[in-house]
């Protein structure tokens, strides 16, 4: 007989920006009695929140941090024989920390209705962002743009977000309308193409200033031209 606590949240999130905490994938074996509580707690000394009811579809906690740090979450599960725990960490950051290289208003000069895809859970994009400024660092890697080490490059290696936020913003317009698109050849896979076009092109155009000796300037040696590169899936 067992118990086997499921936690699915983000792995980062940033200050004030609300996210979800999610047990739905929890589940027992078939020897166990009912389950009677589950109880989530968003951050150490925070104290449980329970009242969920035995729907696993509402074993889910909305959040969002005032402070930055690594915070623990506890998920608790109770039935008939007793309780079982489980717990996982996030980080979270400062808006200056987390440097996102585009931000929600960007998109709201391409498409003035975007935040009506905003998913339940989250008020923001903010994940998005995160998630093109992960593709951006990995595609340099790819291309060979390295640190004076050979390592990848972090997104402090960027001097001037402002040279690659065309390229961040074009490539989170594409992930959105690719994840609500729900029928091949719909507008929103045809909107997804679109920007990923613009995405593209954005790219080729791109001539970074960028710290590769992590001195945390940017010379004559450390500006990388992105014009002549191939970035076909940029």
């Amino acid at each position: 007989m067992a118990i086997f606590p499921n936690i699915e949240t983000d792995s980062v999130v940033q200050v004030n920006d609300k996210f979800r905490i999610s047990a739905e994938k929890t589940f027992q074996s078939q020897d166990e009695t009912q389950i009677t509580d589950v109880e989530i707690e968003p951050e150490a000394g925070a104290g449980f929140i329970s009242g969920m009811d035995t729907n696993p579809k509402n074993w889910i906690l909305d959040w969002e941090y005032s402070t930055d740090g690594t915070k623990v979450i506890t998920l608790r599960i109770t039935n008939g024989g007793g309780s079982q725990s489980k717990t996982a960490s996030i980080v979270v950051l400062t808006e200056a920390n987390d440097k996102l290289f585009s931000d929600d208003n960007d998109l709201v000069e391409w498409e003035s209705d975007i935040k009506r895809y905003v998913p339940k859970g989250r008020n923001t994009f903010k994940y998005v962002h995160r998630e093109a400024q992960t593709q951006i660092l990995e595609y340099l890697y790819r291309i060979g743009v390295v640190s004076s080490t050979g390592v990848r490059l972090t997104k402090d290696s960027i001097i001037d977000i402002e040279e690659v936020r065309q390229w961040s913003k074009f490539k989170v317009l594409k992930i959105i309308f690719n994840d609500v698109s729900t029928v091949v050849g719909d507008k929103f896979e045809q909107l997804s193409s679109r920007y990923m076009g613009y995405a593209q092109e954005a790219g080729h155009k791109a001539i970074l200033k960028l710290d590769l000796n992590g001195d945390g300037n940017a010379d004559s040696t450390e500006n990388v031209d992105l014009t002549w590169r191939r970035l076909d899936r940029a």
